[in-house]
């Protein structure tokens, strides 16, 4: 697995950064990702949406590289609808919540099978966005793998990367898991 510092280009999805924009730690984000996030058309509406009720994600698409985001090919859109077939059982509100992600997965496997870099997927899973990632040999960082890579490289407090944490994990039972894996990102 790659850290973020080190890709060349990372795809985004709408969860980590909402994620991040929540705690109110965007500026930290977008500071660590600079020029290297690329999202969607797809994740651009998602996080069009969330805009309207976090108004700093508005300024933050706004700017590149965050407003310009890549409008499949036709060839992979229809990559998306045939692995989206797969997830119809699922229902129609987890397909939906599905496209970021699958659309993310899509793009970073063409980047990289194109020869446009390494790619690192930010993401977290909604229903199978890793797996699906697995499965083609692509790179995933999570937020938690996030929020303990810009801590250590000291590009967050760990008192707000505590938060973005927390923001991300509902059940009080994940917040110890903060802690435990900052030690071992220190051991490591």
């Amino acid at each position: 697995m790659s850290g973020i510092a080190r890709a060349q280009v990372v795809v985004v999805d709408t969860s980590v950064v909402v994620n991040f924009v929540k705690a109110g730690a965007l500026r930290a984000f977008d500071d660590y990702l600079k020029d290297k996030a690329v999202i969607t058309a797809d994740v651009f509406r998602e996080l069009e949406d969330w805009a309207a009720k976090y108004p700093s994600l508005a300024g933050l698409l706004g700017r590149a590289p965050w407003s310009q985001p890549v409008d499949l090919s036709s060839e992979l859109k229809q990559k998306v609808v045939d692995i989206l077939g797969f997830v119809e059982g699922l229902g129609e509100k987890a397909a939906l919540q599905d496209v970021g992600e699958v659309t993310c997965v899509v793009l970073a496997q063409h980047l990289r099978d194109s020869g446009q870099g390494r790619p690192v997927l930010l993401l977290d899973d909604i229903v199978h966005g890793k797996n699906l990632a697995k499965l083609r040999g692509l790179d995933v960082v999570d937020t938690p793998g996030l929020i303990v890579e810009m801590v250590a490289a000291g590009a967050i407090p760990k008192p707000l990367g505590g938060k973005v944490w927390r923001t991300a994990f509902s059940s009080r039972s994940k917040w110890a898991e903060y802690e435990t894996r900052l030690a071992e990102a220190d051991d490591g």
